[in-house]
């Protein structure tokens, strides 16, 4: 993994790019205005796939460089801005929930909402690090006497939420004025001089006394920042953008824009790798039907255009996942697996075209194999022969096997099957 903490001094504010190595996707957290052309370099300079900007807040001392960033990397970077729901804030991508998760490559971060500094405050925890916004600062915490902020709320959420977590984890502050960069919740717990040791009518009555001037730019950050922050600046210029087929992977929501944008559908493919009978039940509309156990690799390279980025998915996100390394490994460069599949679509309530048949997916298919075969070699052991533990034990070591490699011999096996056959469209 990579991990930068970035400065901004007019507003002393704190940026953190995080990057998967593997797969090169990056998130942004709390982005500014005037630090745009710095970021986007940083991206470019380390080959790296912005998926998601993050916002610990509305901010009221600086604007956002959310909006102008997703800009700056051009309309074939596929970028999702995300916000906590509870800021009632138009302009982004993605309302957040407390406890939801943010994935990108192979991390993810954690949504935790800590109002108080504003009702829509929320931290974000990634491995050994928790990025607290203006929550909890070292050796202090945000304001609490604007934009609804709320002093027991703030209480409540750094006592009852951040210092339940363990006491190694790291914080990284939204700002900080003294040069310090980095505390810990231990230390924060023993040494905060707002709220160590503080009960919550001591730490009430602290922060109704701060009597503090308000931010010079609130006027003009706040409504900036309800629509996610300003456009980008004409002085700088749009970079070459990264295609989509750069990423590995996309989220359904990320997708969902894509193929949603008829001037760039054009250029996109969707092949659903389940089986005939699973697709036939339910499927995204103009989606192709290309089962993982019938791909023709060459036939399909030969039906795409050069510049057409191929998109798999499946109903969990396993199949594809396959299909896209077999794809990728044939040379076919542009091919992207969608997160989650067909149940992560569903869950985020976007269309879908329903058959009449109601069917048992694969997934279901082999647990519910694996599970019967495993109870019959127990009774047969026990009853008959104990020879019959051996096919219990072959299903276990098969599972653990399916887990490791991510592959899966019985769903192949049972992919096959008439059951789960129907006639399908060639490419």
């Amino acid at each position: 993994m990579s991990f930068r903490q970035l400065f901004d001094p007019e507003s002393s504010t704190y940026t953190y790019l995080i990057a998967d190595d593997a797969t090169h996707e990056a998130v942004l957290i709390d982005p500014v205005m005037e630090q745009v052309e710095r970021d986007l370099k940083l991206l470019r300079e380390n080959g790296l796939v912005l998926r998601h900007t993050l916002e610990t807040h509305v901010h009221a001392d600086h604007i956002t460089g959310a909006h102008a960033v997703k800009q700056g990397l051009g309309d074939g970077a596929v970028v999702e801005t995300a916000v906590s729901s509870d800021c009632k804030a138009s302009g982004y991508d993605r309302m957040l929930a407390d406890g939801e998760v943010i994935l990108f490559g192979h991390e993810e971060v954690l949504v935790i909402a800590t109002p108080g500094h504003t009702p829509g405050s929320v931290s974000y925890l990634w491995r050994d690090r928790v990025f607290t916004g203006d929550a909890l600062l070292i050796g202090g915490c945000g304001r609490t006497d604007f934009q609804g902020g709320n002093a027991t709320a703030l209480y409540l959420s750094i006592t009852q939420r951040l210092f339940t977590l363990d006491e190694q984890v790291l914080v990284y502050p939204g700002h900080d004025y003294k040069g310090r960069r980095v505390s810990s919740i231990g230390e924060e717990k023993q040494f905060n001089a707002r709220i160590a040791g503080k009960s919550e009518a001591e730490f009430v009555h602290i922060m109704e006394s701060l009597n503090l001037p308000q931010p010079k730019r609130i006027h003009e950050a706040v409504p900036a920042n309800l629509a996610g922050g300003d456009a980008l600046p004409a002085s700088i210029h749009v970079l070459p953008s990264a295609n989509a087929a750069d990423l590995h992977s996309v989220s359904v929501q990320q997708f969902a824009e894509r193929w949603q944008r008829s001037a760039i559908r054009k250029k996109l493919r969707l092949l659903d790798v389940r089986t005939p009978v699973e697709f036939s039940s339910m499927h995204i509309d103009g989606a192709t039907n290309l089962p993982l156990d019938r791909l023709e690799i060459q036939a399909l390279a030969s039906a795409t255009g050069a510049s057409d980025t191929l998109y798999c998915i499946c109903q969990t996100g396993t199949r594809s996942q396959m299909a896209a390394d077999r794809l990728r490994a044939a040379g076919l460069t542009h091919v992207v697996h969608v997160d989650g599949g067909t149940n992560a679509w569903l869950a985020a309530g976007l269309p879908v075209v329903q058959g009449e048949r109601k069917i048992i997916s694969l997934e279901r298919q082999v647990r519910i194999t694996a599970g019967c075969l495993t109870a019959l070699g127990v009774i047969i052991g026990a009853l008959i022969h104990p020879a019959g533990y051996a096919l219990a034990a072959f299903i276990g070591a098969g599972l653990a096997y399916s887990g490791i490699s991510n592959t899966c011999g019985m769903a192949m096996m049972l992919a096959k099957m008439p059951w789960n056959q129907a006639a399908v469209k060639s490419v």
